[in-house]
């Protein structure tokens, strides 16, 4: 079956400068990223600050050109594809409610905004359509002439949602959509994003650092590094049996609420490699407790291991010595 939306070797770089009498530097934000995502799936992204799931999020969106590679929806080259077709079929939601919507309009002309773009309908229709998804987002019609100052952090978010569905598109990246709000809003939200999914039958790509939000919500995960996924599974293979080393070093670094236990220890360290200079070889080598000779020499490839796939010379050492089934 083809896959929905598909990316092959993505890669973006950022020149920034490094002082003022000083060269300008090239940041690699995504450095060489596959992925493949089935029509109805829940991709999460997952990964520490700075690994490139934002910048992969706008490339998706196409709101950020790659350097090189493909993104491809059902087939077809996102660059072939024009701006307002692209904006019916792929829709965001962003991480912070309070900054996602314009302050000086109403509830009901922000979501009916992309209608407004697109020229469906009369203006009537517009706002009619616009207060059946607030409706269905949870809002009440008594809302949609408020601004967002009027409203919480959890009801703004509702209102961004309603305003990246009401062109009913096939694609939304949520990028961190729940990381702003309190813990009860956010399993709101959750609640409300997979309801929603089951009823138009969306596919979402959710890049998240919340490795518990992921668990809830997704049907496949990709762990990305400095850059580039080093580990791709089904959501429940990848929680039950993690393979990488930094992603058995992520699911360690999850709180838990039992008393006694104190913050865990994920034996990665304090620092994090520069993201401009980064390691030769397995980028991740240097904080990898169980790191091999080749990995400060040789960058490992994204392999199938039978559960999915994994970038990590130990796992293929294992399994060429055939440790590993």
């Amino acid at each position: 079956m083809s896959a929905l939306i598909e990316a092959r070797q993505l890669y973006r770089s950022f020149t920034v400068n490094a002082g003022m009498f000083k060269a300008k530097q090239t940041l690699h934000a995504v450095n060489g990223v596959d992925l493949s995502v089935q029509r109805g799936d829940v991709l999460g992204i997952v990964g520490e600050s700075g690994c490139g799931k934002s910048t992969l999020a706008r490339m998706l969106l196409g709101l950020t050109p790659p350097s090189s590679g493909s993104i491809a929806i059902e087939g077809r080259d996102i660059s072939s594809i024009s701006r307002l077709e692209l904006a019916r079929r792929v829709q965001p939601i962003f991480q912070d409610p309070y900054s996602s919507l314009n302050p000086r309009r109403s509830i009901a002309s922000i979501v009916s905004f992309p209608l407004d773009v697109h020229r469906i309908g009369t203006a009537a229709e517009r706002r009619r359509k616009a207060c059946e998804m607030l409706e269905r987002v949870g809002l009440p019609l008594r809302y949609a002439d408020n601004t967002p100052g009027q409203l919480s952090g959890g009801q703004r978010q509702r209102v961004a949602i309603a305003r990246a569905l009401v062109m009913q598109p096939e694609i939304v990246v949520c990028d961190e959509p729940t990381s702003a709000l309190d813990v009860s809003v956010q399993a709101q939200i959750l609640n409300l994003l997979m309801d929603l999914r089951q009823e138009f039958n969306l596919t979402y790509i959710f890049i998240s650092h919340n490795l518990a939000v992921v668990d809830h919500i997704a049907s496949h995960v990709a762990v990305m590094y400095l850059g580039r996924v080093v580990e791709f599974k089904e959501a429940a293979d990848l929680f039950g049996r993690p393979e990488h080393p930094y992603t058995r070093a992520l699911l360690d670094s999850v709180l838990t609420p039992e008393t006694g236990l104190g913050i865990p220890d994920t034996g990665l360290g304090l620092s994090f490699p520069d993201p401009i200079n980064p390691p030769p070889g397995c980028a991740f080598h240097p904080r990898c407790p169980q790191r091999l000779p080749q990995c400060s020499s040789l960058r490992p490839e994204l392999d199938g291991t039978g559960l999915g796939q994994v970038a990590c010379h130990l796992y293929s050492s294992k399994a060429e010595e055939g440790l590993v089934s």
